[in-house]
């Protein structure tokens, strides 16, 4: 620097003191009037004990309390060791910082940045532009960071991505606890592990417990048995394989040319010890939707090992105009296809012929199989009861009522095309318009097509005003 006073040059082991700061090193120019030091070589400036500054050349202002090193400098504290080339510390105030890129190590965090920005009564700092933070177990990668040196807490403002070997993070918004490995996350976060993609508005996770707790616009995708469960609240237990959804909970598994949805209150997924399989469970008001069939029940259960479908309390199923009743229903997948049924106690087939005529098939146990989504084959056991309308080309013949203790039927295109009667039947085909309207009905009939889930649901869910699908970032990463 150039001065209008006096110079004293000073050479050889150069100290100074002013109030609790103390400077040493090899040679320096002293400018009175200015009040001002040039120090060189070997340059440490020392500050109530607490702070010490490095560096090969400092400019300091004793007027300011404002130190300007450059050349190696280095600022350290108990907690931290702060590097650049050059670096800016207001003793007044214990704030410093850099612009030309440098680097911060605390514990086994080391943080790299271009701008960097120190306050020292706080024991925080902030990061900006080209951040990374690097742990022996992560990186952090992000645009800018807020870092407190003494409780060792990372904060996001801007596009994150914090990488370890077994999953990956994402979020605009965030907070991480790096000495508990604790996530807090916002705006579009996402957590991809090896067997799941979890999105949502937001999200809590803990890293060394992999519990998460995710809100508002969940997705959480299952790559393993391609399941995708969404909802508005969700807690996943890592260790366990384990995940609850609640609060608009709907579950999609993706088929062979097809989806099927699950509508439910809540639904749980997780993984069973003995099969390693997956199983889903979900609990009141049960919507299942899929192209060809629909159902609803009070509870459900999905197990992935046998390809079951089971469905309690009061269970509805319709599988083109065929409406299906029993205490329960069992449905087995095959390669991702329905492939056959069982209804367990009061099974009670309706299908509708016309606007006001229904055939019924009723019996205590009934099994079926589907061929190309629509019912093939049923067998009916025990006091197996049925009343079907006869054709002959497209004219009705009749009507026939029968009671049994087997029945089969094999159905064209969802309706009946044929029947056999099993043990002892009692059969009569009776003139088309003999039978009074309630004879044509059998005990315990009742048409609930008004119950019916359709498509619309689908469409209202992810289609409609609040469809959150298309615009997250999940949605970017599976679908692109």
């Amino acid at each position: 620097m150039q001065s209008t006073g006096k110079v004293k040059r000073l050479i050889g082991d150069v100290r100074f003191k002013q109030r609790n700061t103390l400077l040493y090193c090899d040679s320096a120019y002293q400018y009175d009037e200015e009040n001002k030091v040039e120090a060189f070589g070997s340059v440490r400036i020392n500050q109530q004990d607490s702070i010490n500054l490095y560096g090969n050349y400092l400019l300091y202002d004793g007027n300011t309390k404002h130190a300007s090193l450059q050349g190696d400098a280095r600022m350290v504290d108990k907690d931290m060791t702060l590097t650049s080339s050059t670096l800016e510390y207001d003793m007044a105030t214990n704030f410093g910082y850099y612009n030309n890129g440098g680097r911060l190590i605390n514990g086994n965090n080391i943080l790299t940045s271009k701008n960097g920005y120190y306050f020292g009564n706080t024991k925080e700092t902030f990061f900006k532009n080209n951040v990374v933070l690097t742990n022996p177990d992560y990186v952090i990668n992000t645009d800018t960071l807020k870092y407190k040196t003494g409780n060792k807490i990372a904060e996001f403002y801007g596009p994150t991505k914090i990488t370890s070997k077994s999953d990956i993070l994402y979020c605009k918004v965030g907070k991480y606890d790096t000495e508990k490995e604790i996530a807090m996350f916002g705006k579009n976060a996402v957590v991809v592990s090896k067997n799941n993609i979890l999105t949502a508005d937001s999200i809590y996770y803990e890293k060394l417990t992999q519990f998460g707790k995710a809100f508002k616009n969940i997705e959480m995708y299952d790559t393993t048995n391609n399941v995708v469960v969404y909802g508005d609240y969700g807690e996943m237990f890592g260790k366990l394989g384990l995940s609850i959804v609640t609060k608009n909970a709907v579950a999609k598994q993706y088929m062979k040319n097809d989806s099927m949805y699950l509508f439910s209150d809540t639904i749980i997924s997780y993984q069973m010890a003995a099969t390693g399989k997956q199983m889903v469970k979900a609990f009141r008001k049960v919507k299942l939707i899929k192209s060809d069939m629909q159902a609803i029940c009070d509870s459900l259960t999905y197990n992935k090992s046998d390809s079951s479908i089971n469905l309690y309390k009061k269970p509805i199923m319709w599988s083109g105009s065929n409406q299906i009743t029993a205490d329960s229903i069992t449905l087995f997948l095959k390669n991702n296809v329905l492939d056959s049924f069982v209804l367990r106690t009061n099974a009670f087939l309706i299908s509708r012929e016309t606007a006001r005529q229904f055939n019924q098939i009723k019996g205590k146990n009934m099994y079926g199989f589907f061929e190309g989504n629509a019912i093939k084959f049923l067998h009916v056991n025990g006091n197996a009861q049925s009343i079907y309308y006869a054709k002959q080309d497209s004219d009705y013949i009749g009507v026939n009522t029968e009671d049994c203790s087997e029945m089969e039927f094999n159905f064209k295109m969802n309706k009946i095309d044929r029947c056999n009667f099993i043990n002892q039947p009692f059969a009569v085909l009776h003139p088309i318009n003999e039978l009074k309207p309630e004879d044509l009905k059998l005990k315990g009939f009742i048409w609930l097509n008004n119950l019916r889930p359709t498509q619309a649901l689908i469409m209202k869910r992810f289609y409609g005003k609040n469809n959150f699908l298309k615009k997250t970032l999940f949605g970017a990463l599976i679908y692109q």
